[in-house]
Formats: C-alpha cells, structure tokens, sequence
C-alpha cells in the first residue's frame, strides 16, 4: 500500500477524530484570513480618499500625519506652485476633525443625540468638478448631481455626509435633506449625501465649503492643508516634484501620487497599532493552528503505535513512515482550508455589509493563506513524526 492510501485510511478509520483535526485547522484558516482580510482593509483604506481626488503632486504640511491630523501651511504657498511650469492649476482642498451629533431622537436610535468624532473635508463648491476625480470615480452619480450638491454647498454652515459613514452618524432614511443638527456645537444644516467610503483613518466625511470649513473649525482662512497640483499632459510628476520641493519652503512636502501612496500603506500598516495589530493576529493565529494540529497528530501517532511498530518489522523504512505523517498533515490542511474558505467567504460579506469596509477575496490572499495552512499543518507534522521513530518492533513482543 502506497503512503498516500495508508494515510487516507488513517483518517478514514477514526474519522470524529478527522473531523476535530479539520475543524481545527480550518478555525486557523478563518482567522488568517479574518486578520489578512482586515489588513488589506486597512491597505486599501489608507488611500481611499486620495484615490478619488484629481491631482499629480499634492503639497502638504511638514506636520502632517493623517486625514484627521493633516497640519495646515499659508496658502500662498499654491500661488508659488501655480508659477510652475508645467503646473495648470493648483486646488486648495482642505480636512480637520470634529464633532457630529446624531440628530436621531433616541427614542428611535439609541446612538441618537450623541456626538461622534468625523472628518470634515473644505471644498470650494465651484470646483467640484476639478477637485474630484470624474463621474466613473467621483462621489456624485453624474453632473447634473453634482451641480446641485455643489449649488447647496455654496450656502453657510450647510453640509453633505457620505452615506457610507458608520451608522453612529445617523441613518439616510431617517435624515433627509433639510435636517438639522450640529457639527462643533454650530447648527448646520444637512442638504444631503455623497459617496465614497471610510476606513481605519476615520468612520464618516462631511463636505463644506471653504468658509464654512473654517468657522466651524476655527480655522483662519488663509491656511489649507492640501493643495492639489494638476499638471499639463505629458509632463513628468516625479520631475515636477523635485523641482516644487526646491522652489517651495520646508514647512510644506512635496509628493507625488505615488509617493503619497506609498508612505499612507507604509504608516498604516507598520506604524499603527491597526496594521500591527492584525499582523500580529495572522502570526498568532498560525501558531494556534499549528499547535492543535500538532497535538491532533501526536495524539493520532501515539494511538497507532503498535500499527508502525508493525510495518518496521515487516521491513519498512522510517522514510515510509514519515511519508504518511506527511500526506496525513497535507490532508489536515486541504481539508481545513476548504472549510475556513467558505467560512470566511460568508463572514467577508458580513463585515462589508455591517462595518462597510473593502473586505474582499482575492486570488493572491487565497494562495497565500493555502500556503500558510499547509506550512502550518505540514510544519506540525514533521515535528510530530518524530514519535513514529519510537514505535519499536520488539515492543510487539
């Protein structure tokens, strides 16, 4: 009999004990891929803003650390870039967190009337057509959406929320335009919604205009935390870069769409306890599958003893043996990545529905999570086959 068959009929004929060894594994490989899902949330996230707005180099203050903590510079600085060649316009695009009540009656929310920390995004109403990506990726359905949203806009104290924003905030249905409510203990008015998603950085966005972005955050006007450089085709960002970032002081950075990109995954994910933390699950996770199943195997081995005492003394050689710990520990890792696929599958579809965050499957994550299953079970098998090389054929005697 092949090692293979041998191993199949291991499991075959204590197959409750199969199934705990499965089901084990297949519990690590939800959690890998929990954890590997939620860190590619937070990937994906940290650019998510960035992504929809319409621009080849962004300036941005030296003090800068994220959307809710942007730092702000002298917005003299966009004229000095606009003298640029090669630059054809430069938007001020401004963010600063604040606090949201829920207008909600707590009689039918109980998150209702409660404050909650939200991101305010400062737009000049006229360019929102410029400042946004187009239609395809933009946050208004088409055009005429958007001359509207920004006709609304141009009035104080008024804003839009991003119907993507955590329940917290209040829910569409039960906020139309017209509501009221307060934003930094101001009154403002909601005229309606905007899409385009949160994340990790912050749980829901407002839209202003530029005047009311500073009263209500008690911002001087003559500060922006980005502007957005918009060049003439064919012109080279990583050139045109350099060359702001010597004509421009040092109290503002200078960097490309891709540069910035980089240096948001870069922060979110080595230097925030949210990237950390969910490495740190994945690692822990495999050592929690990786010790159930070698203590499944051990238990499995030290049950079949007398069964290997028996093939030693018929003549067959430990590398035999040690084939079909192998096959058997494959066999645990097919089976438990089967099961905690599926698994996952439904609860990625739970947590995009309930936490409204990009949890997605993809080809990439599936083999490298099948590659970590079988490390893992393979990796507790070769551990755990060193008790076959106790089973001593005179014991039988």
């Amino acid at each position: 009999m092949t090692s293979f068959r041998l191993a199949l009929s291991n499991l075959r004929h204590d197959r409750g004990r199969a199934a705990v060894s499965i089901t084990g594994a297949g519990f690590a490989v939800v959690l890998i891929f929990m954890q590997l899902g939620f860190l590619g949330a937070t990937e994906s996230t940290a650019t998510l803003l960035y992504d929809r707005l319409n621009f080849d180099v962004l300036v941005l203050s030296s003090e800068y650390l994220d959307l809710s903590r942007p730092g702000r510079f002298d917005r003299a600085r966009l004229a000095q870039a606009q003298a640029l060649p090669g630059v054809v316009k430069v938007v001020p695009f401004s963010t600063a967190q604040g606090l949201w009540r829920n207008p909600t009656p707590p009689a039918e929310d109980p998150r209702g009337g409660r404050q909650w920390a939200i991101v305010m995004l400062g737009v000049n109403p006229a360019e929102l057509g410029e400042l946004f990506l187009p239609a395809d990726r933009g946050l208004f359905a088409d055009a005429a959406d958007r001359q509207q949203a920004a006709a609304a806009l141009a009035r104080l104290n008024v804003v839009m929320l991003d119907r993507r924003s955590r329940p917290d905030f209040g829910r569409e249905e039960a906020m139309p335009p017209g509501t009221r409510t307060e934003f930094n203990g101001t009154n403002v008015e909601l005229a309606g919604y905007f899409t385009l998603g949160t994340g990790f950085s912050y749980t829901g966005l407002l839209l202003a205009n530029e005047e009311t972005y500073s009263t209500l955050n008690r911002r001087p006007t003559g500060t922006v935390t980005f502007g957005l450089v918009r060049l003439a085709p064919g012109t080279d960002a990583t050139a045109a870069a350099s060359d702001l970032r010597r004509l421009l002081p040092p109290d503002v950075l200078v960097m490309t769409r891709a540069e910035l990109g980089d240096r948001e995954r870069s922060y979110w994910i080595n230097k925030t306890a949210v990237g950390q933390f969910f490495t740190f699950g994945v690692v822990l996770a495999l050592l929690v599958g990786a010790i159930f199943v070698y203590q499944m195997m051990v238990a499995d081995i030290k049950k079949r003893l007398p069964e290997y005492a028996t093939l030693k003394a018929v003549g067959y050689r430990f590398g035999y043996l040690f084939r079909v710990v192998v096959w058997q520990a494959m066999f645990l890792a097919v089976g438990g990545f089967a099961g905690g696929f599926l698994t996952s599958l439904g609860l990625y579809s739970v947590t995009r529905a309930a936490a409204q965050l990009p949890v997605a499957m993809t080809a990439e994550r599936m083999a490298t999570v099948f590659a970590l299953t079988t490390a893992m079970c393979v990796g507790s098998g070769l551990i755990a086959v060193r008790k076959v090389q106790t089973a001593d054929p005179a014991d039988l005697f």
